[in-house]
């Protein structure tokens, strides 16, 4: 911080016969020499009756002390004893008024200069100089903002010379200085310049106690010679001849940082921003930006907001059909993944569960009667999974797991550890799971075959558990564990694993386990080893609104759904089927991946069908909407593509972009609009009932495109 500046009073002193104005500190460190010898004599001098101030030699010392007794110093001049030089007319008073010596300036350290203008003065003093000119008159100019001054060319650069000292702003923070043609403003750190219509644009926000805050940047031209900004705490103020001075701040120039500043999609600013609601809109030379979403532009909808077209107020499923049905909702890639489960080691002398040692599979499960438990008519274990009758790992859907372990066989003991009999069965399992709740449903499926020699009196003895929730988070339909059980029939019960509460905006990864065995109610048979059943590939998440309220949803992320496009929208299906086909991404090998950050939605979006100005107003046709592909809300969209815009075909009325191919870019066509807004709302659709979340793979297939008609 700069030294409090001492209260000063004038005296009228005779220099060599001339009358000239001397500043006299009230509480005066430095003083005038009281009766300066006008040549330098030995012992006599005032250096040898004081000590000289430190940055000054006895030499110094004893001119400066000539200097102010002879007439060398000119009329209107004045010489501070130890500096040898003389400060002048204007400048001299100013000196004065601030403290001379006394001031945070210090001591003189040159005469007057002239600079180089040829007009304007200084005088460079040990802290700083003071600088004159006619039309400013005499001021400081010191510290940070001499380093600010300097930066922009000094008096010669755009700011002029100063016209003011430093001035203490209202917030009792900062300081500012004013030039010709700008300000100089500081904050306990740097100074910077602020001028022009940017200055005046500050000025409309309030100045430093704004919502923009003091400027951290000197004004700026554009990377394009066009426009040129400055730089606040909170904001930015950019500034073009066609558009005038505009601020940006907060998520909106969060957002157009992303974008690429006036070089992106969006151009310059061309008005300050307005509030929309609890968003904020500004508009843009090729569009209007809105935070956290842009104002939906010529009616076609983002994929990613809830639609009347989708299924948001469905109830949530209960029964296992209802879970059935929603599983089978859409196309997915068929995945095997890991073993279902195990088995324990055989313990010696007891009854044992081992795999591979069953003569024979079980007759098919049409043909057994079901014992006991409900039937599921095959919904939960579909022909699919039974194709390979010895295969225990999980074959997964986007919202079904499924698993069949068929070789099984229970060497019967007695207690004395003699094998006596044997229990041929298979142990099936079906897991079914919703876009709109997170709880799912499990079918475990005994089909028992022949029973042969002494089996006592077997039961099945089963125990689910919810891992990672704790005990109490599931329900049974089914029997009772340690039912008993008979040869050639099938057992079945059906776990409801329940959802659970989880924050809005979540993901997680539940996992869940069956444990069972072959009791015996006979008193001289032993109990089998346990087998378990064990599955954790689901991922579940509360990211969807359904009905305006965050609705949990379940599927296997391993298996990437397949978006279908059909005759529904034949120019858009055309479209994408023709834009994959030039090379972009989307089909089998080059899947898409979904992009919910609405900011780089908005950008891709407007980077490919830009909302105003010539390349707007060229494409517009009467009952068309420009259609972009791959879908802004991927990150293969048209900002984040790393690749050139095109078109597929003329009649796409696209004459700013080629016709061309390539395994990068993205492809523009103008569509039957309202063919535009369906797409946009079976998009979404999609992304709902498949729940694909922020980078979750997706493919495409088309079928039943048509070109839209020659312009």
């Amino acid at each position: 911080m700069r030294r409090l500046l001492l209260p000063v009073v004038m005296a009228v002193a005779m220099v060599g016969g001339t009358t000239v104005a001397n500043a006299v500190p009230a509480e005066a460190g430095w003083r005038p020499t009281a009766v300066p010898r006008s040549e330098v004599v030995a012992g006599k001098m005032r250096s040898d009756r004081e000590g000289v101030p430190a940055g000054f030699s006895k030499a110094e010392a004893d001119r400066a002390e000539t200097l102010e007794a002879r007439r060398d110093a000119a009329p209107g001049c004045q010489v501070y004893w130890p500096a040898p030089y003389a400060v002048c007319g204007a400048i001299r008073d100013k000196y004065n008024e601030l403290g001379g010596p006394n001031s945070f300036l210090s001591f003189p350290k040159s005469n007057e200069l002239t600079n180089p203008d040829g007009y304007g003065k200084r005088t460079e003093f040990v802290n700083g100089p003071i600088y004159w000119s006619p039309q400013g008159g005499a001021h400081p100019v010191v510290n940070h903002f001499f380093a600010a001054w300097a930066r922009n060319g000094y008096e010669a650069g755009p700011l002029g010379y100063p016209t003011s000292d430093e001035a203490v702003n209202p917030d009792n923070i900062g300081r500012r200085q004013y030039f010709e043609h700008a300000t100089i403003y500081w904050k306990l750190n740097e100074a910077y310049a602020v001028r022009g219509a940017i200055r005046d644009k500050w000025g409309e926000a309030g100045w430093e106690t704004g919502y923009l805050g003091y400027p951290v940047s000197d004004e700026f031209a554009t990377p394009d010679g066009i426009g040129r900004g400055a730089r606040f705490e909170h904001g930015m103020i950019y500034w073009t001849a066609a558009y005038g001075a505009h601020p940006v701040s907060g998520g909106l120039l969060d957002k157009w940082t992303l974008s690429g500043y006036e070089r992106g999609p969006y151009g310059y600013p061309v008005a300050d921003q307005r509030p929309r609601g609890s968003s904020w809109d500004q508009d843009f030379q090729f569009g209007t930006m809105g935070f956290p979403t842009d104002p939906v532009a010529a009616g076609v909808p983002d994929p990613d907001v809830e639609s009347g077209d989708t299924d948001v107020d469905e109830p949530e499923p209960v029964t296992w059909q209802d879970f059935a049905a929603d599983a089978g909702l859409g196309v997915s890639a068929r995945v095997t993944q890991d073993k279902a489960g195990s088995l324990e080691p055989c313990r010696s002398g007891e009854s044992c569960t081992e795999e591979g040692t069953a003569t024979a599979a079980p007759r098919a499960a049409r043909d057994l009667p079901i014992a006991d438990g409900p039937d599921t008519q095959g919904r939960f274990i579909p022909e699919w999974c039974t194709r390979d009758p010895f295969d225990s790992r999980w074959k997964v859907e986007r919202k079904h797991a499924c698993a069949t372990w068929s070789n099984l066989a229970v060497r019967v003991r007695d207690t004395k550890g003699a094998e006596i009999g044997r229990m041929e069965y298979a142990v099936k399992s079906g897991i079914l799971s919703s876009h709109k709740s997170g709880a799912l449903q499990q079918e475990f499926r005994v089909e028992f075959g022949n029973f042969t020699g002494e089996v006592g009196k077997p039961t099945f003895v089963y125990q689910p558990t919810y891992l990672g929730y704790g005990s109490g988070a599931y329900s049974v339909d089914g029997p009772a564990s340690g039912s008993p059980v008979s040869p050639n029939s099938v057992k079945t019960f059906v776990v409801t694993w329940k959802q659970q509460t989880k924050p809005d905006n979540t993901q997680w990864s539940p996992g869940f386990q069956i444990t069972w065995n072959l009791g015996n109610l006979a008193p001289n048979v032993t109990a089998s080893n346990s087998g378990t059943y064990r599955y954790s590939g689901f991922r579940c998440d509360s990211t969807f609104k359904m009905a305006r309220k965050y609705r949990q949803g379940c599927v296997v992320p391993g298996s990437t759904p397949t978006f279908e496009l059909t005759a529904l929208v034949p120019e858009q299906t055309w479209h994408v089927q023709e834009a994959v086909r030039s090379g972009l991404p989307g089909g089998a090998g080059r899947p898409l991946s979904r992009l919910t950050d609405q900011v780089k939605r908005d950008i891709n979006r407007q980077m490919s069908c830009p909302r105003s100005g010539p390349v707007y107003a060229a494409r517009q046709l009467a009952g068309r909407s420009c259609d972009e592909y791959p879908f802004a809300s991927t990150y293969q969209g048209s900002a984040l593509s790393n690749g050139p815009g095109r078109t597929v075909h003329e009649n796409c009325h696209v004459a700013d972009l080629p016709i061309a191919t390539g395994p990068t870019g993205y492809s523009v066509c103008m569509i039957d609009d309202g063919q535009n807004k369906r797409s946009g709302s079976l998009l979404g659709a999609f992304y709902r009932t498949q729940r694909v979340v922020d980078q979750d793979d997706f493919t495409l297939t088309t079928t039943g495109g048509a070109p839209p008609a020659k312009p």
